[in-house]
């Protein structure tokens, strides 16, 4: 409230207030001497005593009490006296101010001196008083000071560190913490310290904060940014690694058993280090598939595990993928098409670098090795470069100049094997994950009958076309229909299919059999057909 009537208090407190600032001024006085105005604060009340030279002068100190604490109730002893020395007005407004920023504590002006003790109130009350006291009113001067170090709740310090190098700020329990602390920051060499520390009372009890924030700057050097906040005895990181070393190392600090004594961890965001370029590859061999170099997170970690089990069973599949920060737009996507053509070959390996794909490696014959050019030049992922690399082996000259005529043999009628192709795939087609091109179990299952009925035809050439609906980007799904496409073809090829007789094309919602007007219909429109040509 701005202005409360006189209360009745305890002889004891009306004691204390006549013994700390002397007998003052009453309301009775017209001049005072000497002229005092006396602010104390105790909880949320502040009681003004002594003499103001004008009603504007008291309004004005109301004012900035209400401004510096505004939950703070206020009562008016004060009385209008002549007498105030020059630039009493704005020093007044002063010393209300740096009152109300007390708690407990307490202000006096005396003439031209100025009289101030107590408490700061928590860590942004000691930033205020400092403030204050270092920009005194003009023609005053700072007689007596007497503060205690604020009282913080919870006892907050932390450390960031940017790329101009460390802060300190928060609580520390004793100077001679705070300089020790300031000088290990210094010795990192994580470049200039900002010291923001403050001298506070309320560390929590049988508790090594110096041991606890020593520890929290140790993780600083191995993050390019960050910050560590120990509140109490709690501990909260965020940051990101400054490389692969730093991200394990980090992870390995926190856990429980090796966090100082008594210091938990609350919570900890530590995000993988930015790799340029950012490189990641699949090699195939016959005797499994490995994956290694970067991702960008566990999930895709994943997911580019579990494609490349569907993709190239039997064989074994084991990795070496990293998590860290960089990889390019539509990297999941990249790296799944990337091992679809990598299908292709006896062996090789499918690497990408930042967004170009590159595929190298050996097929079975230099037919197969213009199917895999032409599959791989034909469907480049999207948003990526492709190029490739594949051999095979020579043709050998024939062994002998007589002809060699083999016997005939029987096979059914072109007719006959695409007819019981179609009867496959109108059984249920062939199903992907959504938005990928790693088959469902079941069309696996049902692409191996497909390719033993195939090789009873092995005359007839096939156009393998993915289909998809209307959702999305139309360039991505032209993307998607056609490593879908190329998918059926790898799996075709690995179960004995001559990769010349296969085609893939990929159409996107271009050639939809029905409206996509519906998720029935809509379903129906994403497709594969094996068309005979």
């Amino acid at each position: 409230m701005s202005r409360a009537r006189r209360p009745v208090f305890g002889l004891a407190f009306l004691a204390a207030l006549f013994l700390f600032y002397g007998s003052g001024a009453t309301r009775a006085q017209t001049v005072a001497e000497p002229y005092q105005l006396s602010l104390v604060r105790e909880g949320d009340l502040v009681a003004l005593g002594g003499s103001v030279p004008s009603e504007a002068v008291r309004e004005a100190v109301l004012a900035a009490i209400r401004a510096a604490a505004a939950d703070t109730s206020v009562i008016d002893m004060t009385a209008v006296a002549e007498g105030a020395p020059a630039g009493f007005a704005p020093a007044a407004a002063f010393a209300a101010g740096l009152a109300a920023r007390l708690k407990p504590g307490a202000v006096l002006l005396s003439g031209t001196a100025i009289h101030v003790e107590g408490r700061p109130d928590g860590l942004a009350g000691q930033a205020a008083v400092s403030a204050a006291l270092a920009a005194l009113p003009e023609g005053f001067r700072l007689q007596r000071q007497a503060l205690s170090p604020p009282l913080v709740r919870p006892f907050l310090l932390s450390v960031a560190r940017s790329g101009e190098g460390l802060v300190l700020s928060g609580a520390i329990a004793s100077a001679e913490g705070k300089a020790a602390l300031v000088a290990f920051a210094g010795s990192l060499g994580l470049g200039p310290v900002t010291d923001r520390l403050v001298v506070a009372a309320g560390a929590p009890d049988a508790f090594d904060q110096l041991a606890a924030s020593r520890f929290a700057l140790t993780q600083m050097t191995r993050l390019a940014t960050g910050t560590a906040s120990i509140a109490d005895r709690t501990l909260t990181m965020e940051g990101q690694a400054a490389d692969r070393a730093g991200f394990v190392a980090v992870h390995l600090a926190l856990r429980a058993a090796s966090l100082p004594a008594g210091l938990t961890l609350a919570g900890a965001t530590i995000s993988a280090p930015v790799i340029a370029p950012y490189g990641w590859f699949a090699e195939k061999q016959p005797e499994g598939v490995r994956l290694q170099g970067y991702v960008p997170t566990a999930a895709a970690r994943a997911e580019i595990r579990a494609a490349a089990e569907a993709l190239f069973a039997p064989l074994a599949v084991t990795e070496a993928q990293e998590l860290a920060a960089g990889a390019p737009q539509g990297f999941v996507a990249a790296a799944v098409a990337a091992m679809g053509k990598l299908v292709l070959l006896e062996r090789g390996r499918a690497t990408l670098q930042d967004s170009h794909l590159s595929v190298t490696g050996q097929v079975a014959s230099p037919t197969a090795a213009l199917a895999a050019r032409a599959a791989i030049e034909g469907s480049a992922p999207f948003g990526f470069t492709v190029a490739h690399g594949i051999t095979a082996p020579a043709i050998a000259a024939p062994a002998s100049a007589v002809p060699v005529v083999a016997a005939p043999v029987a096979t059914p009628s072109p007719a006959a094997c695409t007819g019981q192709i179609a009867q496959e795939m109108a059984a249920g087609g062939i199903v992907f994950q959504f938005g990928r091109e790693v088959m469902r179990p079941e069309s696996q299952a049902r692409l191996r009958r497909i390719a033993a009925l195939m090789a009873q035809c092995p005359t007839v050439r096939f156009s393998v076309e993915g289909h998809t609906d209307s959702d999305g980007n139309p360039a991505q799904n032209v993307d998607l229909s056609h490593r879908r496409a190329q998918a059926v073809v790898a799996l075709l090829v690995r179960q004995g299919v001559e990769a010349s007789r296969l085609l893939s094309e990929g159409h996107g919602a271009s050639r939809p059999l029905v409206a996509n007007d519906s998720p029935a219909n809509k379903a129906r429109n994403r497709r594969i057909e094996i068309i005979p040509r």
